[in-house]
């Protein structure tokens, strides 16, 4: 009875610490859900596996340890059961950290198959999109500005819209990491370092200074990046993020 009972608690504890660990990476990964189909499939497919493997495993294990476990020697009585509890407790320390790895590697299989890209770059990629959307929109107010200027009515208001708009791109810009946009392309860290950002910096700079040449050389190397670099590598970077305007 009482090894029936301490299997039920093996795999109570076992399911328990499957639950908790699968759970943790859809509470702290963006892009992810606890509601979804594909959470509650990982979660509950899960538990029955960890039970029997987990639990059951190193239930036997502790059961094996005590069993072989020397009777200890005269006067040394109490050092045997302080010596089979430390075991337990390092078993257990080891199966708690068995779970989490496995549960961390399996959601990381499971959800980068759903989204089609490595889900650790989850925050990476939403800031590379933020990124490219917020300078497009800027690109746009650089057109009208251009105009503007043209004809001799600057506009303050939509300078400073610019140049907001600008600096939120270029703040999403930097926080996307080298290893995703190696991820996305090889050579992209160091275009979109030395191209896009380092342009759209100059460009910034150039109108706040009045500096006409280093808002020139800043567009330049905006129109590199775009035209002379990503025309033969769009197609292989969206299919990369998982977009669904990738070609086939």
């Amino acid at each position: 009875m009482d090894v029936n009972r301490d299997k039920i608690t093996a795999l109570a504890f076992a399911h328990f610490m499957w639950i908790l660990a699968a759970a943790l990476p859809y509470l702290s990964t963006p892009g992810t859900t606890l509601l979804s189909f594909s959470a509650l499939a990982f979660i509950f497919g899960g538990v029955l596996v960890a039970g029997p493997l987990f639990g059951l495993g190193f239930h036997a294990l502790r059961s094996t340890i005590d069993r072989t476990s020397p009777a200890p020697a005269d006067g040394t009585a109490a050092s045997g059961p302080k010596t089979i509890a430390m075991t337990g407790v390092l078993l257990t320390l080891l199966e708690v950290i068995v779970i989490l790895v496995v549960a961390g590697w399996t959601f990381r299989r499971v959800e980068t198959a759903r989204v089609g890209y490595p889900i650790e770059y989850a925050t990476d990629r939403a800031g590379f999109n933020a990124a490219i959307a917020t300078l497009a929109n800027a690109n746009q107010l650089v057109e009208e500005a251009k105009l503007a200027r043209e004809t001799g009515k600057t506009d303050s208001e939509k300078e400073t819209q610019l140049a907001a708009l600008i600096e939120e791109g270029l703040n999403y810009g930097r926080g996307v990491s080298d290893p995703f946009l190696a991820y996305l392309d090889p050579e992209l860290p160091e275009r979109y370092r030395t191209q896009l950002v380092r342009g759209y910096e100059m460009m910034l700079e150039g109108r706040r200074t009045s500096d006409p040449e280093k808002e020139t050389a800043g567009n330049n190397l905006v129109r590199q990046f775009y035209q002379d670099y990503m025309p033969s590598r769009v197609d292989t970077i969206l299919r990369r993020m998982g977009s669904e305007a990738a070609p086939p």
